[in-house]
């Protein structure tokens, strides 16, 4: 199904907590039914689901309401008032209340910020049924497929290559850098690995594994491990590897508490909005109290691996998350 999305997620109103973007960005149900062709995107949507339909429904039937209500009221208060007000009245009370608060909820929504999304709308004319895991799975494994290959035929490896071939793609969790095994041309397998490497491939290529295999299937602390490293990489530019681990917990080489670094980059950073550093940091601590009791050293790192054979990725066991690498002993 095609549409043109013309809304856009804004803080209109600039209401105190809300996000508020540097100027009008895509939504976000626009940007996660995007398609991509020529790169690895871990998580691919579809667009033949009754989901994306009732996005594209609701962006029909809210978006002129929206730009209506924007002209007509000057403060966010008054623009809630009003559409409060609106779903109070007569001709509205054949409706249930959860429906008249989805409406209300996806006017307000799209008027002030851009966007909405409650599918309890009876606009929607019917209930919206979700994809199983199992149909989001395959769907996303037959995308990641597709875009391999992509990458690699644009490359100039031919498809001739790839049949009758079997390869693993191991990924290091902490630079996300790919290696590629296997029984091909070993030069092949360098321009493989190589593009693999580039323009993010391999960092969704690991959470496409991850996903794959379900994180409640791999051991906590593991997990706890992962994200620790990888949440200080991507709020404050810091690498596990530059604390170490004591009586106190880990610290870096002044004798800093991780947690108290943590906050205080993320305070310091422009690459977390304001209103989202205190959830960024909660967020960290759970992580770090998963692992507090126990020595860094002794807990796995989370490398992932997953086959390629005749140009199709296959699920093999993750039996190589493996410890080691790296000694955070002070």
């Amino acid at each position: 199904m095609q549409v043109e999305v013309r809304s856009h997620h804004y803080n209109y109103y600039n209401v105190k907590g809300r996000y508020t973007p540097a100027k009008p960005q895509k939504t976000g149900w626009e940007k996660r039914y995007e398609s991509v062709e020529n790169r690895i995107e871990g998580n691919n949507n579809n667009r033949d689901t009754d989901l994306y339909k009732a996005y594209v429904k609701l962006e029909n039937i809210y978006y002129d309401l929206g730009v209506a209500n924007r002209a007509r009221y000057s403060t966010y208060e008054e623009l809630s008032a009003a559409i409060s007000q609106k779903y109070q009245s007569p001709y509205y009370m054949q409706f249930s209340y959860s429906e008249r608060k989805a409406m209300c909820d996806n006017e307000l929504s799209m008027s002030a910020f851009g966007h909405c999304g409650n599918m309890s709308d009876p606009r929607l004319n019917g209930p919206v049924y979700a994809e199983t895991d199992s149909e989001k799975k395959s769907y996303n494994r037959q995308c990641v497929n597709k875009q391999i290959n992509n990458i690699f035929a644009n490359a100039g490896i031919n498809v001739g290559f790839l049949e009758n071939k079997s390869f693993s793609f191991t990924i290091n969790p902490y630079t996300y850098e790919l290696m590629v095994d296997g029984n091909g041309d070993k030069s092949v397998m360098l321009q493989m690995e190589a593009l693999l490497n580039d323009n993010g491939n391999s960092k969704e290529l690991f959470f496409h594994i991850l996903n794959s295999i379900g994180s409640g299937n791999i051991n906590k602390m593991v997990l706890a491990k992962y994200r620790v490293a990888s949440l200080l990489i991507e709020y404050t530019d810091l690498d596990i590897q530059d604390f170490v681990q004591t009586k106190n917990g880990l610290v870096d080489e002044k004798g800093n508490r991780i947690l108290d670094v943590f906050k205080q980059k993320v305070k310091e950073s422009s690459k977390v909005p304001a209103e989202f550093k205190g959830a960024a940091y909660d967020n960290f601590e759970q992580y770090i109290n998963q692992i507090a009791s126990t020595d860094i050293n002794n807990i796995d790192d989370m490398y992932l691996s997953i086959g390629f054979e005749n140009g199709q990725l296959k699920d093999i066991s993750n039996g190589n998350i493996i410890s080691g690498g790296f000694n955070f002993t002070y």
